[in-house]
């Protein structure tokens, strides 16, 4: 479903912008057009509302989705082929390609016919086919009516206690325990352990367990529900759930809802008549893959979030499951056996299902390193454990799902950037238009809702509460590329394979253009980890995103792949400063939306005029790059980039009234100046950018820049302000230009971008602030700060202060702060900083803390352990001390 959702909707955005398009006229009717767009969006909202997962009908209907991807993605060719001739030749409509659209139209027509005879089928089929197949065979409970206690809670000792003691002490109204985490991760197993617990057996008088599933029948949970009290489990549902409730009623039970997949089912069960509630220690337990569906059932901040095994549980877990009764590992297997185990990455269920994999085979090592050498990437050793994680992404919504499959472009065990993420989903058409709503934060909120169910896993937040970084699981990135595969939704070559017939293309090793077919139909080529070499490349006329490749010079071919919509470059490092002029053809690239190039030091990148006529440019980023001037923009000449947000990072760019004309839209941007200075860069018309959120200024340091820094006017959206450089505008200055900006949240002062020794804020400014930095400004010595000055100040970095004598500790007494860090700061200011924390600790504010960085030799380092010591400043939990020696 996920090739042909994701083919459907690139399809569509293409139609969309061939009847709108801003700068190009293209030679289709709309009687051509209407039809085509009228079959693409019923397909669509086929899929987004048919549930395939129906048993026997499953099958079918798997075979009519890769029709349906197959016939999508020619149609797309078919007028993607068209406007390459059009653009590059000035070809208008011939025989053969009206001839070929209307076959590709006729059969998108066919596959709506196909698509109503599944659907009537869905309709018509027996209940009894569409019951035996609601339930996954791990979840049927027809032979038993509760679990049986199958793994031990390797690791999880205390987890066991903390749900033991949910479970049995607190309120004596019945409380609700949501369990929640990735698939594979415990929950089961935990629950399992609790409910049969000799303790729980005896705290409470019954114990039911119901396994829920994404395909649920209330019938079927209040069946299991009254089968575990040995109640009849048949008549009405009104009937069902009268006699369970009675039954219940004074008794203190648990209940265990295992695997629930949304809140509609709690709903759909009506609780409160279900689940009596007479005050005397009831419980009930929900384990979920879905961070929302626990966030919204858990009582006061009640319940469990799983997390991985460590490295020495996983050990031990691997060898009760491998060793069988002596589980201890023979010593010439341990080396090998230690690397299978680092592979599963504290996965519980993986270690499992590899432990009693090897538990059954043969013990010589050759065999052990040939499993250490394929775990996660043959079909024996993981089957079971990606069967099991499969279950979430067969379960995600359509739009999800070819976003989720394209996380494996990204290399195993690194951090992935969220911006990447967004970029390729956007370039490769797999966001969906919908109105209000930029298509960024449509796919942001995409990331978050693969978040929500445990898919991935966040390594850091922006300051908008939005992912920043994130990694998936190698099991789970392991099932995402089986399952890619599977639907020929995307190819990974690990070395240079020749690339015939595949569409989405990974590179990870090392290759060169030469491995692709001059014909072949790839329409996304990444180099993973940026080794692919390309200096003229092939016509690949299909091409749309070209990621992360290498190349020593900005190639005309390269900027002839007309239907390129996503192009990222890495210009290889030349000895000398290099100029680098984009050809004049980049104007023909008609959907080109995300241009980024990453520049060697010292050089930079020349556009040519006709980059402010590529309208559905979303983001340009290139390290620096130079803009020429615009034309003004009349009636003659509307060529506005309202999709343009963001622009980084552009060298002496003149704010002329008709450049903030030109980019009304922009949200974030960037900045550097250098050379002659000279007010023709028009400083006052930044205040004319209304959208933007995200600004940041960098100059070389002459203090020629102050007149220019000086009259800078910011627009009142403005939530984030990155200063450099700018010397010659001093503390009183700075709090006038930026102090009274309504949003702003984030203030970031680098090396010199502030000049003076004392610095007096005022009482009414950066109201909103939330972050300060505070870095290189060398000449501070006095800070004058307290409470009133920045009244919602969240977290404060000092850095390379070395004459600030103290630190002002009104600061301390603002109720919002968090952190504090102090990076090389000078030793006076440090002291008063734990001067500081400790007063705020003595006044019960523990939620402050105080991270320093003292750098200094050996002599310098024990004069301040000295002083610390004279000072009296005892070690606190909330104080981090790191010495650095400067030898």
């Amino acid at each position: 479903m996920a090739a042909a959702f994701a083919a459907l909707v690139s399809l569509q955005n293409n139609l969309r912008l061939i009847r709108n398009h801003p700068n190009h006229t293209f030679s289709f009717e709309e009687e051509q057009i209407q039809p085509l767009w009228g079959r693409v969006s019923f397909l669509i909202d086929f899929l987004k509302s048919y549930n395939y997962s129906h048993g026997a009908i499953r099958e079918t209907t798997e075979s009519l989705e890769l029709r349906i991807a197959r016939a999508a993605q020619e149609a797309e060719d078919v007028i993607e082929g068209h406007i390459v001739d059009q653009i590059r030749c000035g070809k208008t409509r011939s025989s053969r390609f009206l001839l070929d659209l209307h076959k590709v139209s006729e059969k998108l027509h066919y596959m709506r016919r196909k698509a109503l005879n599944a659907f009537f089928l869905l309709l018509i089929a027996p209940s009894g086919m569409l019951e035996q197949s609601t339930y996954p065979s791990s979840s049927s409970s027809s032979t038993q009516s509760t679990p049986l206690l199958t793994s031990s809670m390797v690791g999880f000792d205390d987890i066991l206690l903390q749900l033991l003691h949910l479970l049995a002490r607190g309120p004596l109204s019945r409380r609700v325990i949501p369990i929640e985490g990735m698939g594979g991760i415990g929950k089961t197993t935990l629950a399992i352990n609790a409910f049969h617990h000799p303790y729980i057996v005896q705290h409470f008088d019954v114990c039911l367990w119901a396994t829920i599933s994404q395909e649920y029948s209330i019938h079927k949970i209040l069946a299991q529900l009254l089968s575990c009290l040995r109640r009849s489990t048949s008549g009405t549902f009104d009937e069902m759930r009268e006699r369970l409730y009675k039954s219940l009623f004074g008794l203190r039970y648990l209940i265990v809802l295992d695997d629930m997949w949304n809140l509609k089912v709690w709903d759909d069960m009506n609780v409160k008549s279900l689940f009596p509630d007479t005050n005397n220690g009831s419980r009930v337990v929900v384990t979920t893959r879905l961070a929302d569906v626990a966030y919204h059932l858990g009582d006061n901040g009640y319940g469990i979030a799983m997390s991985f095994l460590d490295e020495a549980n996983s050990w031990h877990l691997f060898c009760q499951n491998a060793f069988a009764k002596q589980q201890v590992c023979p010593p010439e297997l341990e080396e090998t056996a230690r690397k299978i185990v680092a592979r599963c990455k504290g996965l519980p269920l993986a270690i499992v299902v590899v432990g009693g994999h090897l538990r059954k085979s043969p013990t010589a090592l050759a065999y052990w390193e040939n499993v250490a050498q394929s775990i996660l990437y043959s079909t024996g050793n993981d089957e079971q454990c990606l069967n099991v994680l499969s279950l979430s992404y067969r379960y995600l919504p359509v739009h999800l799902k070819p976003c989720f499959l394209l996380l494996g472009a990204f290399p195993e065990d690194e951090e992935i950037f969220a911006q990447d993420v967004v970029k390729l989903w956007i370039a490769e058409g797999l966001i969906q238009h919908i109105d209000d709503f930029r298509l960024e934060d449509v796919a942001v909120y995409y990331l978050f809702d693969l978040f929500m169910r445990n898919l991935i896993l966040v390594d850091k937040w922006d300051y908008k509460g939005a992912i920043t970084t994130f990694k998936v699981h190698d099991i789970v990135r392991e099932m995402c590329l089986q399952t890619a595969k599977e639907v020929q939704f995307l190819s990974v070559f690990e070395t240079a394979g020749a690339i015939i017939r595949e569409h989405r293309v990974v590179i990870s090793g090392e290759a060169k253009h030469e491995t692709i077919s001059s014909d072949a139909p790839a329409c996304c080529l990444i180099s993973s980890r940026g080794r692919y070499s390309i200096h003229n490349p092939h016509d690949l006329k299909w091409l749309r995103t070209l990621s992360k490749v290498v190349t020593t010079l900005t190639s005309e071919l390269i900027f002839q792949q007309v239907n390129l919509r996503y192009l990222n470059l890495n210009l290889v490092y030349i000895p000398h400063p290099v100029l680098y002029y984009l050809p004049s053809s980049i104007s023909l690239l008609w959907n080109l939306q995300i241009l980024t190039i990453i520049v060697p030091d010292q050089s930079k990148v020349i556009a040519p005029y006709g980059i402010w006529e590529m309208l559905q440019l979303r983001q340009i980023e290139v390290d620096p790059i130079c803009l020429i001037d615009p034309l003004p923009v009349d009636q003659a000449n509307e060529m506005v980039m309202r999709n343009l947000y963001k622009l980084l990072k552009v060298e002496n760019f003149r704010l002329s009234e008709v450049v903030c004309k030109r980019i009304p839209n922009v949200r974030e941007l960037r900045l550097s100046y250098c050379g002659k200075v000279s007010l023709y860069y028009c400083p006052r018309n930044l205040g004319c950018l209304h959208q933007l959120d995200y600004l940041a200024l960098q100059f070389d340091g002459n203090t020629n820049w102050r007149e220019f820094a000086t009259s800078l006017t910011f627009p009142s959206s403005l939530r984030v302000l990155r200063l450099s450089g700018c010397c010659g505008v001093d503390w009183e200055e700075l709090t006038m230009m930026v102090g009274s900006l309504p949003h702003l949240e984030m203030l970031l002062l680098f090396r010199n971008s502030v000049i003076g020794s004392v610095w007096t804020p005022v009482e009414g400014k950066f109201c909103h602030l939330k972050t300060l930095i505070i870095d290189g400004c060398g000449d501070l010595v006095c800070w004058n700060a307290d409470n009133s000055h920045f009244p919602v100040l969240e977290n404060l970095n000092l850095r390379d202060l070395s004459k600030l004598i103290e630190f002002p500790s009104g600061i301390g007494e603002i109720a919002t702060l968090k952190s504090i860090d102090l990076r090389f700061c000078s030793a006076s200011s440090t002291l008063s900083a734990m001067r500081t924390l400790l007063e705020q600790l003595e006044l019960g504010n523990e939620s402050l803390r105080l991270n320093v960085y003292f750098r200094g030799d050996e002599e310098t380092m024990e004069s301040f352990k000295n002083d610390v010591r004279e000072e009296g400043l005892t070690s606190s939990s909330n104080l981090s001390l790191r010495l650095f020696s400067s030898k």
